[in-house]
């Protein structure tokens, strides 16, 4: 498994939550979404088969930028 935290400024409902949670949980081998809007951190729990792309992708397609 493997686990990686994303900075998503934009992050500031659960709307945001939603489309977010949305858009990953439809990528094979994602295991767990975590999206945090205090913190704006979006946490993705995967197994190895999922590219980091694949992740970055899904938050650019639920309509997010992440902070490098």
């Amino acid at each position: 498994m493997t686990e990686r935290v994303y900075n998503v400024p934009d992050v500031s409902c659960e709307h945001c939550v939603s489309a977010i949670t949305k858009e990953l949980t439809q990528i094979d081998g994602v295991q767990n979404v975590q999206v945090d809007i205090e913190t704006k951190k979006v946490t993705v729990v995967t197994n190895d088969s999922v590219a980091e792309q694949q992740i970055r992708d899904g938050i650019d397609e639920a309509g997010f930028d992440i902070a490098e």
